[in-house]
């Protein structure tokens, strides 16, 4: 069966999504591996400089991605078809998830403060990017469900 233009740019949605996450997360978290080792001698800085590098450029390319994605759809007039009740439930509920997690990560390094000597910096940096990556994440999964639920 062939998929009609709506469904189409759901599942390229989600494929730009999940690009998009992991292109940002291999980005943020490897800046903040060479965050942590930056003030040592280690030659392992240069491998993290160049995971940096390529996480950013392949943010670059998810931003590319979501500008095409964007034509296509002013194209294919499916604005209002791609915001439809079931896309602002699946938001809601990535969301909701990416809400408790990030709560429940928060509440999970505060006691553990009291064990070992973290830099809270790095540690809050990474929280906010799962924060966002995690959500994101959900989201994709829950089109792809939905989406193959109505083949």
């Amino acid at each position: 069966m062939e998929l009609n233009k709506v469904d189409k740019l759901v599942q390229s949605r989600a494929k730009i999504l999940i690009f998009a996450a992991f292109a940002f997360a291999l980005w943020q978290f490897s800046w903040i591996g060479a965050d942590i080792v930056k003030d040592t001698e280690s030659s392992f800085i240069h491998i993290i400089t160049g995971l940096v590098i390529l996480g950013s450029i392949l943010w670059v390319i998810a931003c590319y991605f979501f500008y095409v994605f964007s034509k296509k759809v002013k194209k294919a007039n499916a604005l209002q078809a791609l915001n439809d009740e079931l896309t602002h439930k699946n938001k809601l509920q990535a969301f909701m998830a990416g809400y408790f997690i990030l709560f429940g990560m928060i509440w999970l390094v505060i006691p553990a403060t009291d064990f070992w000597d973290f830099d809270l910096i790095l540690i809050i940096r990474a929280i906010a990017v799962l924060a966002i990556v995690i959500p994101i994440l959900i989201f994709s999964y829950l089109e792809f469900k939905n989406d193959q639920g109505a083949e």
